[in-house]
């Protein structure tokens, strides 16, 4: 059984036509990679896939649940995780600070529970094999740490499915 389908997707950029009916499927655990030259369209199939894009005709269906417009909102809370080319970490924060962002743990005051953030991000990197400090300021690591960072606060948020663009980019 599939847990995402897309079908008769397509997208034109003005008269440009980015997608023409494009047919995809994905098999839970299974890996896929989507390969092309520049301008061939897999960022646009992707950014319709996680609702940063609308597409001009087709529709996705995500773990049984069917999406013709999908918002980022929606995408997110089903379960996909997209991890940019371009990096989305905020370098003024912890490494902890970015892997709980949006998902703080706090007491019943409201006030955040920093040394548990820390705990669990330290846990999470240990059980991934991740060599990151989490009391470290983002801007003191490497691009590629960086996006090792991403890629574990999307693992942290429980993403079924998780999309990565152009990973070789910043990763050895």
């Amino acid at each position: 059984m599939s847990i995402l389908e897309m079908s008769h997707v397509s997208k034109a950029f003005g008269g440009s036509k980015a997608l023409s009916d494009i047919h995809f499927d994905v098999e839970e655990g299974e890996i896929h990679a989507l390969l092309g030259e520049n301008g061939a369209g897999k960022s646009t199939l992707m950014n319709i896939l996680t609702g940063v894009i609308p597409a001009d005709e087709g529709t996705v269906t995500f773990c049984g649940k069917t999406y013709p417009n999908p918002t980022i909102a929606q995408m997110e809370a089903a379960g996909i995780a997209f991890v940019h080319q371009e990096l989305n970490v905020i370098n003024d924060l912890t490494v902890a600070d970015n892997i709980f962002l949006c998902r703080e743990l706090t007491n019943g005051l409201g006030l955040l529970r920093r040394k548990e953030q820390i705990r669990r991000a330290g846990e999470l990197f240990e059980s991934l094999g991740v060599d990151i400090d989490p009391t470290m300021l983002v801007s003191e690591l490497k691009t590629g740490e960086k996006q090792l960072l991403e890629i574990c606060r999307a693992l942290y948020a429980d993403a079924k499915l998780l999309i990565l663009d152009e990973p070789t980019t910043a990763l050895s």
